[in-house]
């Protein structure tokens, strides 16, 4: 066969929809193996531990009393 023969016939199963459809299927197929195949995890990230603050001490009522007055003469 002469050159000038195949490369008609080879044109044209090139642009044929089945062989285009296969090729992008197996593109895809290629592409989902090696994702698979070269995954890894991310490692987990330490859970952070919730540290409760200390409630601060309510001051005495005596020790309130005092300020709540020396408060209300400074508002007015």
């Amino acid at each position: 066969m002469k050159l000038n023969v195949v490369l008609p016939i080879v044109g044209e199963v090139l642009k044929s929809p089945i062989v285009i459809g296969t090729t992008l299927a197996i593109i895809l197929y290629l592409n989902f193996v090696f994702f698979v195949a070269h995954y890894k995890k991310k490692p987990p990230k330490p859970k952070k531990r919730h540290v409760v603050a200390p409630v601060p001490a309510k001051p005495k009522e005596s020790e309130s009393s005092d300020d709540s007055s020396g408060d209300a003469a400074s508002e007015t």
